[in-house]
């Protein structure tokens, strides 16, 4: 074998490398579909031992009803659909 030969083939491994490098880099992530959650239930909220003292909520309040819907379940889900006194409500992250 020349050593032309050799350093062609060489050349066009990393060529074949770095392009197929920066497809992988460009290819966009695959999302996960969101599943809305509908009609969710409450606790009260000295009953909400699924939570600690950090954990990140959203308090919705009105016509002297409140709630908390946990961040955790809004990143995974993406929308709450609830019901407020005013009306329904779509809560999300």
């Amino acid at each position: 074998m020349t050593q032309s030969w050799i350093r062609n083939v060489t050349i066009f491994a990393v060529g074949l490398i770095v392009s197929t490098s920066a497809w992988a880099q460009n290819k966009e992530s695959k999302m996960l579909p969101y599943t809305t959650v509908d009609h969710p239930t409450f606790v009260p909220a000295s009953q909400a031992s699924f939570l600690s003292d950090t954990d990140v909520v959203i308090g919705v309040s009105s016509g002297g009803v409140a709630k908390a819907y946990p961040g955790a379940e809004l990143a995974q889900h993406g929308v709450v659909q609830d019901k407020m006194p005013d009306g329904p409500i779509a809560v999300t992250w």
